[in-house]
């Protein structure tokens, strides 16, 4: 059977079936016959005659047939996203340990290098959450003293609340790493907002000037070193994992759901 249909779930799709067609082509690279099969199952979900449906009768009289439309099971979808949601917040209240405090954190992309970094997207959005895990890591070795990991779980979003494209990984990151050599946990109370920064910044450029070998792309991670003296933005909020962990997690369970890519986990 099919969930409930959110209020504004036949608006939804109506938007996507009248101007589907003419995003692509204002949007070529979205033009592929993944996204295309995602839109039409999106569209059909509920139709009977598109996507099947379950019929009832009454077991001792055979009459008062009810038929249930089949659900598209897409990710798209805003009625069936909802079980995928949570699926995974169910997954992450698993992974988090009792007793172990977690921050949300978000590392960001500049505006200067975000229409490149759109043009350039299949190329950098692994090495991007790569650079994220090595970048904690480092500022997470530098606080405690010592080579340490940490537990994290990571997603990409690819656009901002007001819909422009605007990068950025959202992480929920233990409050202290795992010590491999001496096998032993170092918590630590507080995480270094301008360290995290300017690694931030370090890693991020490295990155691209690695991954993306052109002059276009070697003049603009000049200018952020130039420009941005005091590395890149960082939101670090107060560690109140697990005691919110359901309502983070959902948001980043969304997150993942919008940007159609998989988090790259972390597990102590």
């Amino acid at each position: 059977m099919t969930a409930a249909a959110p209020p504004d779930w036949h608006v939804f799709k109506q938007i996507f079936g009248e101007h589907w067609e003419g995003f692509t082509r204002v949007y070529p690279r979205d033009a592929t016959s993944y996204y295309a099969g995602l839109v039409d199952k999106m569209l059909g979900c509920g139709n009977p005659e598109k996507m099947g449906y379950i019929e009832y009768r009454c077991l001792h009289c055979g009459q008062g047939q009810h038929r249930v439309a089949m659900s598209c099971q897409s990710s798209l979808c805003v009625r069936c996203a909802n079980v995928y949601v949570d699926n995974w917040v169910s997954q992450v209240s698993q992974m988090l340990h009792e007793g172990v405090i977690s921050r949300p954190i978000v590392l960001t992309v500049p505006a200067i290098l975000r229409k490149t970094f759109y043009q350039q997207a299949p190329a950098v959005l692994s090495p991007f959450m790569r650079c994220g895990v090595r970048c904690l890591d480092d500022v997470w070795s530098r606080v405690g003293g010592r080579t340490l990991k940490d537990g994290s779980i990571l997603v990409i979003q690819t656009h901002g609340r007001n819909g422009q494209y605007n990068p950025h990984l959202h992480i929920i990151a233990t409050s202290g790493g795992w010590d491999l050599q001496a096998q032993q946990w170092v918590p630590f109370e507080y995480v270094p907002y301008r360290l995290l920064r300017k690694k931030w910044q370090w890693y991020l450029l490295t990155m691209l000037r690695q991954t993306v070998k052109t002059q276009e792309m070697k003049r603009l991670v000049d200018a952020c070193d130039t420009r941005y003296r005091e590395g890149f933005v960082t939101n670090v909020q107060k560690g109140d994992v697990p005691a919110r962990y359901q309502s983070l997690a959902r948001y980043l369970a969304i997150c993942r759901e919008s940007a159609d890519l998989a988090p790259a986990y972390r597990p102590l």
